[in-house]
C-alpha cells in the first residue's frame, strides 16, 4: 500500500506540471489584471474541481477493486500489480503530446467577468480527471475501503497544492522545471512509474 501511495504523490505532482492545468488561468489573471488574493481563491477553486472529478471516480474504481478482492484471492497478490503494469506498458506507449498554448493565446482578444471564467474552468477541470492516478485507486481497493479514503486525501493534497504553488510562481514569471519536458512526456513518465510500482506491488503485497 505504501507504494501505491508514493506513487499517487509522484502522479499528482507530475500531473499537476502539465502547462494546461494552470498555464490558462495564469494568462487569464494577467490579461484580466487581476491581484494575488484573487488568482489564489481562483486556483484554490478550480484544482478542488479537478480533485472532485478524479475522486468521484477513484472511489468508484476503488469500490470495485474492494469486492474484486473479497471475491478474488488473487486480485491483491497478482491480477492488481499486473494490471498496474499493463496500463503502465500502455501510458508508456501511447505518449501523445499535449496542444501547447502561448501565455496570452485565447484570451487577449475578448473579456470576461471573473465569476463566467472561474465556471469555465471548474467545469473543464471538473470533466478532466486525473485518469493515470485511476488505476491506483482500483489497486487500492484490494487494501479495503478506508484504503481508498486515504489514497483519496493523499492525492487531493498533493494535486491542490501543485497546482495552487505552480499557478502563483508562474504568475510571478518563475518556472522551476522544464514545463515543455513534463508536457510532452507525461505519459512515458506516469507508465515508468505504475510499471515500477505494480513490481513492487507484486512482490511486496
Amino acid at each position: 500500500m505504501y507504494s501505491i501511495i508514493t506513487a499517487t504523490i509522484l502522479l499528482g505532482l507530475v500531473h499537476a506540471l502539465i502547462p494546461n492545468h494552470w498555464l490558462p488561468l495564469v494568462a487569464v489573471a494577467k490579461a484580466e489584471k487581476w491581484e494575488r488574493p484573487e488568482l489564489l481563491s481562483v486556483a484554490f477553486i478550480i484544482a478542488l474541481a479537478h480533485v472532485a472529478g478524479t475522486v468521484a471516480l477513484g472511489i468508484v474504481l476503488g469500490i470495485i477493486g474492494t469486492r474484486l478482492a473479497g471475491k478474488y484471492n488473487e486480485f491483491v497478490d497478482i491480477i492488481a500489480p499486473v494490471l498496474l503494469i499493463i496500463f503502465g506498458l500502455i501510458y508508456f506507449s501511447v505518449n501523445l503530446p499535449h496542444h501547447h498554448h502561448g501565455e496570452q493565446e485565447d484570451v487577449k482578444q475578448y473579456e470576461k467577468s471573473r465569476t463566467r471564467w472561474i465556471l469555465i474552468f471548474v467545469g473543464i477541470m471538473f470533466l478532466s480527471p486525473c485518469l493515470e492516478v485511476e488505476s491506483l485507486f482500483l489497486s487500492a481497493g484490494a487494501f479495503g475501503v478506508k484504503s481508498v479514503l486515504i489514497l483519496a486525501a493523499v492525492y487531493a493534497v498533493t494535486s491542490i497544492a501543485g497546482i495552487v504553488s505552480l499557478v502563483m510562481l508562474a504568475f510571478k514569471g518563475i518556472h522551476l522545471v522544464d514545463t515543455h519536458f513534463i508536457e510532452h512526456n507525461e505519459k512515458r513518465i506516469t507508465g515508468v512509474i505504475l510499471i515500477l510500482v505494480g513490481i513492487i506491488t507484486f512482490f511486496l503485497h
